[in-house]
């Protein structure tokens, strides 16, 4: 609801003539907004309200283990990466466009015309800011939360799931999957929180480079 306040307010702002948005400019001011009205969502409804800590949340300090990251975060990211391409391929054989993907990335990749402040901002708000909060929202409460209900496999599946279905990309989603599936092990498997904002934020600042640098040649 905060998420969708924000986009509304933005585009209403933009129809009306007060503010004046290009392609360009849009793309952050959108994406700022969603981002610090989902922040503030789930600090409101979430942290504040159940008076929950950074520990409770299951942010931990760093140990030793962590440094199986090192092999983890790449083998995720190339895992979801070949799911996403079998998919694809897939989806060719029965006559569907996958190149239809990368649609969604259009807007995104004019950030690369945009002032290197701009361009900043929308790599800190995708690559730190993001991963924090969904992290939090899915790995530290519903994963959490699920797992008191489900058997952890079905815990893990069924938090991924609901991590692909809200990015609202159908054509992405076996890759959202299988990196949520991803997320939701490093969780488990650290019991930290920190593990999957590492492994996530790695994957935005990917995936962001990689369309500036395909927009860019």
């Amino acid at each position: 609801m905060y998420v969708a306040l924000v986009c509304l307010a933005v585009v209403a702002a933009g129809l009306s003539g007060l503010v004046h948005f290009t392609a360009e400019t849009a793309v952050p001011v959108i994406l700022g907004g969603a981002t610090a009205a989902a922040m503030l969502a789930t600090f409101v409804h979430l942290v504040r309200r159940n008076k929950l800590t950074p520990g409770m949340l299951g942010f931990r300090r760093f140990d030793a283990r962590m440094l199986h990251l090192l092999w983890q975060i790449p083998t995720a990211i190339v895992a979801s990466a070949c799911a996403q391409g079998l998919f694809l391929a897939v989806l060719s054989l029965v006559g569907v466009d996958g190149a239809a993907s990368n649609s969604s990335n259009g807007a995104l990749g004019r950030v690369a015309e945009l002032p290197a402040p701009l361009i900043g901002l929308t790599v800190l708000i995708a690559a730190v800011l993001t991963p924090l909060w969904e992290e939090v929202l899915f790995r530290g409460a519903f994963l959490s939360g699920l797992t008191q209900h489900c058997r952890p496999f079905a815990a893990v599946a069924i938090s991924a799931a609901i991590f692909a279905a809200v990015h609202l990309v159908l054509l992405t989603f076996i890759y959202l999957f299988m990196l949520g599936i991803a997320l939701a092990l490093l969780k488990r498997f650290h019991q930290n929180l920190w593990a999957p904002v590492l492994l996530h934020s790695v994957n935005n600042a990917l995936v962001l480079l990689i369309i500036l640098s395909a927009t860019q040649n």
